[in-house]
Protein backbone atom coordinates (compact mmCIF):
# COMPACT_ATOMS: atom_id res chain seq x y z
CA UNK A 1 0.00 0.00 0.00
CA UNK A 2 2.71 2.35 0.69
CA UNK A 3 4.06 2.12 -2.86
CA UNK A 4 0.56 2.52 -4.67
CA UNK A 5 0.05 5.61 -2.48
CA UNK A 6 3.71 7.14 -3.45
CA UNK A 7 2.65 6.48 -7.04
CA UNK A 8 -1.49 7.22 -6.58
CA UNK A 9 -2.03 8.93 -3.84
CA UNK A 10 -2.93 12.85 -3.04
CA UNK A 11 -0.05 15.06 -2.80
CA UNK A 12 -0.18 14.66 0.96
CA UNK A 13 -0.06 10.70 0.94
CA UNK A 14 2.62 10.82 -1.70
CA UNK A 15 4.95 12.63 0.98
CA UNK A 16 4.42 10.36 3.75
CA UNK A 17 4.70 7.24 2.14
CA UNK A 18 7.81 8.66 0.44
CA UNK A 19 8.98 9.27 4.24
CA UNK A 20 7.92 5.78 5.47
CA UNK A 21 9.48 3.97 2.32
CA UNK A 22 12.72 6.18 2.98
CA UNK A 23 12.96 5.07 6.54
CA UNK A 24 12.12 1.09 5.99
CA UNK A 25 14.87 1.29 3.57
CA UNK A 26 17.35 2.88 5.75
CA UNK A 27 19.75 -0.28 6.98
CA UNK A 28 17.33 -2.91 6.44
CA UNK A 29 18.70 -4.68 3.48
CA UNK A 30 15.26 -7.26 3.33
CA UNK A 31 12.97 -4.07 2.97
CA UNK A 32 15.53 -2.95 -0.03
CA UNK A 33 14.70 -6.17 -1.64
CA UNK A 34 10.86 -5.87 -1.00
CA UNK A 35 10.23 -2.20 -2.05
CA UNK A 36 12.26 -2.83 -5.16
CA UNK A 37 10.18 -6.31 -6.25
CA UNK A 38 6.77 -4.19 -5.16
CA UNK A 39 7.86 -1.70 -7.45
CA UNK A 40 8.03 1.20 -5.87
CA UNK A 41 11.62 2.66 -7.32
CA UNK A 42 9.57 4.13 -10.11
CA UNK A 43 7.22 6.36 -8.28
CA UNK A 44 9.78 7.50 -6.27
CA UNK A 45 11.91 8.60 -9.01
CA UNK A 46 8.53 10.40 -10.60
CA UNK A 47 8.86 11.93 -7.31
CA UNK A 48 12.26 13.19 -7.59
CA UNK A 49 11.42 14.33 -11.15
CA UNK A 50 8.14 16.17 -10.34
CA UNK A 51 6.71 15.98 -7.39
CA UNK A 52 6.29 18.98 -4.68
CA UNK A 53 9.91 20.50 -2.39
CA UNK A 54 8.55 17.57 0.68
CA UNK A 55 7.62 14.58 -1.81
CA UNK A 56 11.55 15.27 -3.09
CA UNK A 57 13.23 15.76 0.00
CA UNK A 58 11.91 11.87 1.01
CA UNK A 59 11.84 10.24 -2.53
CA UNK A 60 15.42 11.46 -2.71
CA UNK A 61 16.42 9.82 0.63
CA UNK A 62 14.33 6.82 -0.21
CA UNK A 63 16.84 6.31 -3.03
CA UNK A 64 19.80 6.74 -1.52
CA UNK A 65 18.86 4.14 1.14
CA UNK A 66 17.21 1.65 -1.28
CA UNK A 67 20.58 2.31 -3.40
CA UNK A 68 23.21 1.97 -0.55
CA UNK A 69 25.02 -1.24 -0.89
CA UNK A 70 22.27 -2.95 -3.01
CA UNK A 71 23.77 -3.78 -6.56
CA UNK A 72 20.64 -4.26 -8.02
CA UNK A 73 18.80 -1.07 -6.79
CA UNK A 74 21.85 1.08 -8.14
CA UNK A 75 21.40 -0.98 -11.51
CA UNK A 76 17.58 -0.56 -11.39
CA UNK A 77 17.44 3.46 -10.22
CA UNK A 78 19.67 4.45 -13.10
CA UNK A 79 17.57 2.09 -15.49
CA UNK A 80 14.49 4.17 -14.39
CA UNK A 81 16.11 7.72 -15.20
CA UNK A 82 16.60 8.78 -11.66
CA UNK A 83 20.11 9.82 -12.13
CA UNK A 84 19.15 13.20 -13.66
CA UNK A 85 16.87 14.26 -11.33
CA UNK A 86 18.96 13.94 -8.36
CA UNK A 87 22.01 15.89 -10.32
CA UNK A 88 19.58 18.76 -11.13
CA UNK A 89 19.12 18.56 -7.26
CA UNK A 90 22.30 18.27 -6.07
CA UNK A 91 22.71 21.48 -8.54
CA UNK A 92 19.53 23.48 -7.54
CA UNK A 93 17.16 21.68 -4.90
CA UNK A 94 16.98 22.72 -1.09
CA UNK A 95 19.70 22.38 1.29
CA UNK A 96 17.99 19.24 2.07
CA UNK A 97 17.76 17.63 -1.13
CA UNK A 98 21.37 18.56 -2.28
CA UNK A 99 22.40 16.55 0.60
CA UNK A 100 19.99 13.80 0.51
CA UNK A 101 21.05 13.86 -3.27
CA UNK A 102 24.83 13.93 -3.05
CA UNK A 103 24.31 10.92 -0.93
CA UNK A 104 22.22 9.30 -3.32
CA UNK A 105 24.51 9.75 -6.15
CA UNK A 106 27.15 8.55 -3.79
CA UNK A 107 25.61 5.38 -3.45
CA UNK A 108 24.87 4.70 -6.72
CA UNK A 109 28.48 5.48 -7.92
CA UNK A 110 29.13 2.12 -6.49
CA UNK A 111 27.84 0.77 -10.06
CA UNK A 112 30.88 1.19 -12.97
CA UNK A 113 28.11 1.97 -15.56
CA UNK A 114 26.02 4.53 -13.01
CA UNK A 115 29.71 6.11 -12.62
CA UNK A 116 29.66 7.24 -16.25
CA UNK A 117 26.09 8.19 -16.32
CA UNK A 118 26.54 10.38 -13.44
CA UNK A 119 28.87 11.70 -15.19
CA UNK A 120 27.23 12.49 -18.40
CA UNK A 121 24.44 13.72 -16.68
CA UNK A 122 26.70 16.66 -15.79
CA UNK A 123 26.73 15.21 -11.69
CA UNK A 124 30.43 16.24 -11.12
CA UNK A 125 30.19 20.11 -11.03
CA UNK A 126 27.41 20.17 -8.72
CA UNK A 127 29.22 17.70 -6.31
CA UNK A 128 32.44 19.76 -6.14
CA UNK A 129 30.60 22.70 -5.41
CA UNK A 130 28.91 21.13 -2.42
CA UNK A 131 32.59 19.64 -1.31
CA UNK A 132 33.76 23.27 -1.60
CA UNK A 133 30.52 25.64 -0.35
CA UNK A 134 27.90 22.91 1.24
CA UNK A 135 26.68 22.68 4.43
CA UNK A 136 28.77 20.46 6.92
CA UNK A 137 26.88 17.54 5.56
CA UNK A 138 26.46 18.27 2.34
CA UNK A 139 30.57 18.42 1.89
CA UNK A 140 31.24 15.07 3.36
CA UNK A 141 28.20 13.39 1.14
CA UNK A 142 30.13 15.18 -1.97
CA UNK A 143 33.42 14.04 -0.90
CA UNK A 144 31.77 10.15 -0.98
CA UNK A 145 30.59 11.08 -3.99
CA UNK A 146 33.39 12.25 -5.70
CA UNK A 147 35.25 9.30 -3.75
CA UNK A 148 33.43 6.39 -5.60
CA UNK A 149 33.41 8.08 -8.66
CA UNK A 150 36.96 8.52 -8.83
CA UNK A 151 37.18 4.74 -8.55
CA UNK A 152 38.74 3.20 -11.30
CA UNK A 153 37.21 5.42 -13.69
CA UNK A 154 40.09 7.58 -15.32
CA UNK A 155 37.88 9.64 -17.50
CA UNK A 156 36.26 10.74 -14.11
CA UNK A 157 39.81 11.64 -12.59
CA UNK A 158 40.19 13.83 -15.12
CA UNK A 159 36.88 15.75 -14.79
CA UNK A 160 36.83 15.72 -11.27
CA UNK A 161 40.45 17.81 -11.34
CA UNK A 162 39.37 19.94 -14.25
CA UNK A 163 36.17 20.61 -12.41
CA UNK A 164 38.32 22.20 -9.83
CA UNK A 165 38.02 19.14 -7.38
CA UNK A 166 41.08 18.66 -6.05
CA UNK A 167 41.53 22.06 -4.02
CA UNK A 168 38.29 21.67 -1.96
CA UNK A 169 39.42 17.93 -1.27
CA UNK A 170 42.93 19.00 0.05
CA UNK A 171 40.72 21.33 2.46
CA UNK A 172 38.70 18.80 3.80
CA UNK A 173 41.40 16.40 4.34
CA UNK A 174 43.32 18.93 6.29
CA UNK A 175 40.42 20.94 8.08
CA UNK A 176 37.23 19.13 7.67
CA UNK A 177 35.19 16.68 10.46
CA UNK A 178 36.25 13.16 10.67
CA UNK A 179 33.54 12.13 8.23
CA UNK A 180 34.65 14.35 5.72
CA UNK A 181 38.34 13.71 6.40
CA UNK A 182 37.47 10.14 5.73
CA UNK A 183 36.47 10.50 2.48
CA UNK A 184 38.13 13.57 1.20
CA UNK A 185 41.57 11.76 1.45
CA UNK A 186 39.53 8.33 -0.30
CA UNK A 187 38.88 10.70 -2.85
CA UNK A 188 42.01 12.26 -3.50
CA UNK A 189 44.08 8.53 -3.09
CA UNK A 190 41.60 7.96 -6.30
CA UNK A 191 42.13 10.80 -8.18
CA UNK A 192 45.92 10.00 -7.57
CA UNK A 193 46.08 6.33 -8.86
CA UNK A 194 47.82 6.01 -11.86
CA UNK A 195 47.25 9.77 -12.96
CA UNK A 196 49.94 11.54 -13.14
CA UNK A 197 48.68 15.02 -13.60
CA UNK A 198 46.76 14.41 -10.29
CA UNK A 199 49.58 13.72 -8.45
CA UNK A 200 51.29 16.78 -9.20
CA UNK A 201 47.95 18.83 -9.13
CA UNK A 202 47.52 17.23 -5.52
CA UNK A 203 50.94 18.20 -4.36
CA UNK A 204 50.88 21.58 -5.50
CA UNK A 205 47.15 22.04 -4.04
CA UNK A 206 48.97 21.78 -0.38
CA UNK A 207 47.80 17.58 -0.36
CA UNK A 208 50.73 16.23 1.20
CA UNK A 209 51.05 17.46 4.53
CA UNK A 210 47.41 17.03 5.39
CA UNK A 211 47.79 13.19 4.52
CA UNK A 212 50.98 12.79 6.19
CA UNK A 213 49.40 14.47 9.24
CA UNK A 214 46.48 11.97 9.34
CA UNK A 215 48.29 8.97 8.34
CA UNK A 216 50.26 9.82 11.41
CA UNK A 217 47.52 10.95 13.60
CA UNK A 218 43.94 10.20 12.22
CA UNK A 219 41.70 7.73 12.83
CA UNK A 220 42.43 3.88 11.63
CA UNK A 221 40.33 4.38 8.75
CA UNK A 222 42.05 8.07 7.65
CA UNK A 223 45.62 6.12 8.44
CA UNK A 224 44.64 3.94 6.16
CA UNK A 225 43.02 5.79 3.05
CA UNK A 226 45.90 8.22 3.62
CA UNK A 227 48.65 5.75 3.07
CA UNK A 228 47.25 4.34 -0.15
CA UNK A 229 47.30 8.33 -1.43
CA UNK A 230 50.37 8.93 -0.41
CA UNK A 231 51.72 5.66 -1.91
CA UNK A 232 49.70 6.72 -4.76
CA UNK A 233 51.17 10.21 -4.88
CA UNK A 234 54.67 8.43 -4.43
CA UNK A 235 54.39 6.38 -8.11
Amino acid sequence: PLVALARDGSDGQKQEAAGALLNLAANADINKVAIAKAGGIAPLVALAHGGTDGQKDWAVGALGNLAHLNAENQVAIAEAGGIAPLVALARGGSDGQKYYAAGALRNLAFNADNKVAIAKAGGIAPLVALARDGSDGQKQEAAGALLNLAANADINKVAIAKAGGIAPLVALAHGGTDGQKDWAVGALGNLAHLNAENQVAIAEAGGIAPLVALARGGSDGQKGHAAVALANLAI
